[in-house]
């Protein structure tokens, strides 16, 4: 009897020991984006002024201008990106700054710009909130006007604090603030046609912008959607000092198989999805920790980011010291990031096998 206790506490040891020795997750709850609520009024009073002067100088002004002179000025993008309702992003890349631009018909109709090696006057990365406010025309109500429709968007107060839209005659910025540093992440310069057809408001065209695309351009712009996840992700990493992760194929399959079966359940469908656990069972080596961010109801790849980084549970994830590889999937308007610290030993492989591909 003695013996059978023994080898029942050994046994019970060791499953302690695997069980706290095993690696830990941290599945985020899904961030679902509210968007501008929207009042389509044909009889509201459209105001007389059209709302700050628009810049003279920096980025914006190539919004309306063929293309051709934005690569003059900046070059080649480093990639061009399938995007939704006909655009294509050039995204351009440097130390010090990030720039996707979309592009319709060899015309510029948006930009999102990180960083200081492109010009986003009047607003810059890091700029303050406070100093924002001494030159900006704040208002929590925009009214838009097209094809004989009047659009009045309303923003929340939470909105006010962390993206405010900001007319200059024709186009508009979204300015995506970062609500724990008091500070700019980032602008998106935009014209109407892309506010409207990006519908970053309540009460959108049921289909939203997905309607008019086949399934086939859909799948390249989820893809090029987790290509932009991931450089803007490991941009705001460097920026706060941290290691750049590295992409991993297997946690792209991991995130990428949650996002499509979250868009393809009905809202009302009470099936779970398999967690995380589960789903990164599929690598073929072992780690220490796992976490997830995931998002829904988004359209724009930077506004995902945004809003990961001003909720605190996604953004101690995003910003993680420990983490050393990711993998991002996107299908339709859910997006999925994994994160994962491998063991040490793997990454050291890693970066040896890196090293002689290198030389």
């Amino acid at each position: 009897m003695k013996a059978m206790i023994r080898i029942g506490v050994v046994i019970l040891v060791i499953f302690l020991i695997g069980f706290y020795n095993g690696p830990s997750f941290q599945e985020n709850e899904e961030l679902e984006n509210e968007p501008f609520s929207v009042d389509s009024n044909d009889n509201a009073e459209i105001p007389d002024s059209d709302g700050l002067t628009r810049p003279k100088s920096g980025v914006s002004v190539y919004i309306g201008k063929n293309v051709k002179d934005l690569v003059d000025e900046y070059g080649e993008p480093v990639r061009m990106d399938p995007g939704r309702n006909g655009l294509t992003w050039y995204i351009y890349q440097s130390e010090n700054g990030y720039m996707q631009t979309a592009v319709k018909d060899d015309v510029v109709k948006a930009l999102f710009v990180m960083g200081s090696a492109y010009d986003s006057t009047p607003y810059f990365s890091g700029q303050s909130v406070q100093d924002i406010y001494q030159f900006t025309m704040i208002n929590s109500e925009i009214i838009v006007e097209d094809d004989g429709r009047v659009y009045q968007l309303e923003l929340s107060e939470q909105d006010l604090h962390t993206r405010l839209l900001v007319q200059f005659e024709d186009i508009y910025a979204q300015l995506m603030i970062d609500s724990v540093s008091n500070n700019l992440m980032g602008v998106y310069y935009l014209d109407k046609e892309t506010l409207l057809d990006q519908q970053p408001y309540e009460g959108s065209v049921e289909g939203g912008p997905l309607a008019d695309q086949d399934q086939l351009i859909l799948d390249e712009v989820n893809k090029a959607n987790e290509r932009q996840m991931f450089d803007i992700v490991n941009f705001i990493r460097e920026r706060n000092g941290l290691n750049e992760l590295i992409w991993d194929d297997q946690l792209a399959e991991a995130a990428r198989s949650l996002s499509q079966t979250r868009e393809q359940l009905s809202a009302e469908s009470s099936e779970e999805t398999i967690g995380l656990s589960d789903r990164l069972d599929i690598l073929d080596r072992s780690y220490q920790s796992a976490a997830e961010n995931t998002a829904s109801q988004y359209y724009l790849t930077p506004a995902v980011v945004h809003g990961w980084l001003n909720s605190e549970s996604h953004r101690d994830t995003m910003l993680d010291d420990e983490f050393t590889h990711t993998g991002s999937g996107v299908y339709g308007s859910y997006y999925t990031q994994d994160f994962v610290q491998f063991d040490e030993e793997d990454v050291d492989d890693e970066d040896d096998a890196l090293s002689a591909q290198s030389e």
